[in-house]
């Protein structure tokens, strides 16, 4: 977790420092969706290390109980539904960047999605969190303070589970998947506009560093999720799927390191490189005889 928070916090330092890489819009996705998984990590996987450090929760009431499973729930899906959008971006900043240019196709495609998402995700768990009556008893030696009450609606529950968190990154391993396809299909056309060719190319292994976490870390659970849910489902699968779940902290932690260590400008800044400047021999020699 300390490298996670240390990656995002130079992430962030150097997006507020760097001014070109902030302006810059194919970041602009990735600093929020940076920022959101610090957040995440000090609000809430910080709870849940400290649970499991302890055996239980140090705060022990209904309401921090509530808060909890809030935060736990509504960070999972904001960061899974900004990866997707993330993805669904690169793939339309490689292959269809004029939908992107005017500030009007930006307000459309870009920041309505994430006010929409954001808003939305934000209503329902406060709602499912705080609002949802249920006669769950608290046990304050179980993670998120045992069953939820979203879990015990089943129709909730399961659209919950399938829309707000399997569809997110469903797109992002498949929209991955599918980029790379079109990028070997087309790499010949796009090579020949090189310096298109570097910027897409600088952008394509930033989104595939972090699919490539996704599906090592989603790919199993989707797979026992849904086999669970239309085919098959014992206790022995919830358990094992109940762990699997767990795993997907995993994403957040190593999602800042991947940022950092795919940005080149940061990494060049990380190794202490400068970009060696140019000299004006001429003009120095004139300079040089002019003063003697």
């Amino acid at each position: 977790m300390v490298p996670s928070i240390l990656c995002a916090l130079y992430f962030i330092y150097n997006t507020i420092k760097i001014r070109s890489f902030r302006k810059r819009f194919q970041n602009q996705t990735l600093i929020i969706l940076v920022c959101i998984i610090l957040l995440d990590i000090v609000c809430n996987l910080s709870i849940t290390l400290s649970f499991y450090g302890h055996g239980s929760i140090g705060i022990k009431t209904k309401f921090f109980c509530e808060l909890w499973e809030f935060l736990d729930y509504a960070f999972t899906a904001l960061i899974v539904w900004y990866t997707a959008i993330f993805t669904l971006e690169r793939y339309m900043l490689v292959f269809y960047s004029n939908l992107l240019r005017s500030p009007k196709q930006k307000l459309i495609f870009h920041y309505v999605p994430l006010i929409t998402i954001t808003v939305y995700l934000f209503v329902f768990y406060l709602l499912a969190s705080f609002v949802i009556i249920c006669l769950s008893t608290l046990n304050y030696n179980k993670h998120l303070c045992g069953t939820q009450c979203l879990d015990q609606q089943n129709v909730l529950s399961t659209f919950n589970w399938l829309f707000n968190i399997l569809f997110p990154v469903s797109v992002v391993i498949v929209g991955s998947f599918l980029l790379l396809i079109h990028v070997l299909w087309k790499r010949r056309e796009m090579q020949r506009n090189l310096g298109n060719w570097s910027k897409n190319w600088k952008m394509i292994v930033q989104l595939l560093g972090i699919a490539i976490v996704y599906v090592t870390v989603w790919g199993p659970l989707i797979c026992l999720s849904l086999f669970s849910i239309f085919f098959y489902r014992n206790d022995l699968i919830d358990q094992i799927e109940h762990y699997m779940y767990f795993t997907s902290y995993l994403c957040d932690m190593i999602t800042p390191i991947v940022a950092v260590f795919l940005a080149p400008e940061l990494m060049q800044k990380l190794r202490g490189r400068t970009r060696p400047s140019t000299i004006d021999i001429g003009s120095v020699t004139i300079r040089q005889y002019s003063n003697n």
